[in-house]
């Protein structure tokens, strides 16, 4: 097997000629065309895997690779020359693809068209293979364009490959993607949802270093495949999952702070927090109309017999004027959302957290070594139940917390969670007693969530009203707050009960 380390980036086609212009060194074009393979039911897709058959001018090749080879920018590749136009099975037979095939049968899914356009660059004591693709995917008349640029590492240190990308980004906007060919191609066949990228699977002897750079470039991960999605099209799952992929990477480096101490870490969490910042509207309305505006407005659209008619028409009336203002605050806060996703802020923000997980001064301070080489599981351990303990501490008396005490209860809840499900691999022994634990800490989550909804509702409704500045919208508003007061008691009450069985749930790792 052999082992790329790469960054691809999509690009728009009138940036293509600033970047080839910004490029010295030699290069060539080539034509290369290629067809993938699958089984029946998508075996190696569902394993992360894609499968082609490529004529070049080097002849015909076969090439499996991974999504993953240790992380987003490191694939594992296996690839074989071979002479008929079909894969070559006993070269498959070498390779993990066999495991999946068991002697199922291969047959074509998409093919690519691409001119390939190369250059090898020289820089800061690296050799680095700049490839910039121009072409289709297709598949029975269905065809998406493409246009990315891939910066591949030969040889020399990493840092010289970010700050080639860096250089390049000045001159035209790059955006960091994570998605392959292969992936690309299987959404022409109507499989084009954004699957959350799974947890890492880190090895019981990584060193610590090793955790964070997999724990953090399954978050960037989930952040390009969640931008990408949104650019396509804007929808509240889209929203959700960005900011929870920005919160789970922001949470990591909270949880090893002890390598995060540079600068750059310190501006990666303020960019962090930046982008929060710009998604929380979106999110925040897009939960109060699912969730309390729409069902409010079915209930008002068939209201119950009124002694004064005319007090029933003008309650409709408000519900109207504040579902308008409603809509209206949610439009300009999407606005704000696509605008911060467009943005060369944000592109800059993916490319700069690559860099800092790959090529960051803590990989190779030697002030750092110690931590950065410690064991993962005795790093992870004491990290899980620090925090675990702190959660205990501040839950303790729940029932008697107010909201802004709960709000940071819910917080520390979530950083234990992202830890958790980032590092729970590293402790194998106890699979059941870690997937008990997980589940008792997300149903605390959901509990302290659901008073925390309550709490913003209020807020958020008035402020809408606000801005609308009608009186009927103001007091539509009000009776919503009003109906949703009520339900406190019995949130707080199901948050209680959570808490008390995550108190109970054994940790699964050593203490």
């Amino acid at each position: 097997m052999d082992r790329e380390t790469e960054l691809k980036f999509l690009i728009t086609p009138e940036a293509a000629d600033a970047i080839l212009a910004r490029l010295d060194g030699d290069g060539a074009v080539r034509q290369l065309d290629a067809t993938y393979y699958d089984t029946a039911d998508h075996a190696l897709r569902q394993a992360g895997f894609g499968l082609r058959v490529r004529d070049g001018d080097g002849g015909r090749k076969q090439t499996l690779k991974s999504a993953s080879a240790g992380g987003v920018f490191a694939r594992g590749e296996w690839e074989t020359a071979i002479d008929g136009p079909a894969p070559d099975l006993a070269a498959l037979a070498a390779t993990p693809a066999a495991k999946l095939l068991k002697g199922a049968a291969l047959a074509p899914v998409f093919v690519t068209r691409v001119q390939r356009t190369t250059r090898l660059v020289h820089r800061d004591g690296a050799v680095i293979e700049a490839a910039l693709d121009r072409g289709e995917l297709a598949l029975n008349g269905r065809r998406a364009a493409v246009c990315e640029l891939e910066l591949e590492l030969k040889s020399g240190p990493p840092a010289a490959l970010f700050a080639l990308a860096r250089d390049l980004a000045e001159h035209a906007p790059l955006r960091l993607s994570l998605t392959s060919k292969a992936e690309r191609g299987y959404a022409l066949i109507g499989e084009d949802e954004r699957r959350r990228r799974p947890p890492p699977a880190l090895a019981v002897d990584a060193s610590t270093g090793e955790a964070l750079q997999a724990a953090g470039r399954a978050a960037l991960g989930q952040m390009a495949d969640s931008s990408e999605a949104l650019r396509a099209r804007p929808a509240p799952e889209g929203v959700h999952q960005l900011r929870v992929a920005s919160r789970r990477l922001r949470a990591l480096l909270s949880t090893f702070k002890p390598l995060a101490v540079d600068t750059a870490a310190a501006q990666l969490k303020a960019e962090l927090k930046w982008l929060a910042g710009e998604l929380d509207a979106a999110r925040n309305l897009d939960v109060f109309v699912g969730e309390v505006w729409r069902p409010a407005a079915a209930g008002a659209a068939d209201p119950p017999a009124a002694a004064d008619p005319a007090g029933a028409d003008s309650a409709t009336d408000g519900m109207a004027a504040f579902g308008r203002a409603l809509l209206a605050a949610q439009a300009a806060a999407y606005v704000r959302m696509e605008g911060a996703v467009e943005s060369a802020r944000f592109r800059a923000l993916l490319l700069e957290a690559a860099a800092w997980l790959e090529a960051g001064a803590w990989t190779t301070s030697e002030a750092l070594a110690a931590v950065r080489d410690r064991p993962a599981r005795e790093f992870a351990a004491h990290a899980l139940g620090r925090r675990r303990r702190g959660v205990l501490k501040h839950g303790a008396h729940l029932g008697r917390l107010d909201r802004a005490a709960r709000h940071h209860l819910r917080i520390r809840g979530k950083k234990l969670r992202y830890a958790t499900e980032a590092l729970a691999t590293l402790f194998p022994e106890h699979p059941k007693r870690a997937e008990r634990f997980i589940d008792a800490l997300k149903a605390l989550q959901d509990g302290l969530g659901a008073l925390n909804d309550l709490a913003f509702t209020a807020d958020l409704a008035r402020e809408v009203a606000l801005v609308a500045g009608d009186a009927e919208a103001a007091f539509a508003a009000g009776r919503l707050t009003a109906a949703g007061a009520g339900r406190e008691p019995a949130l707080l009450k199901t948050a209680q009960k959570a808490f008390e069985a995550f108190a109970d749930a054994r940790p699964f790792w050593p203490d």
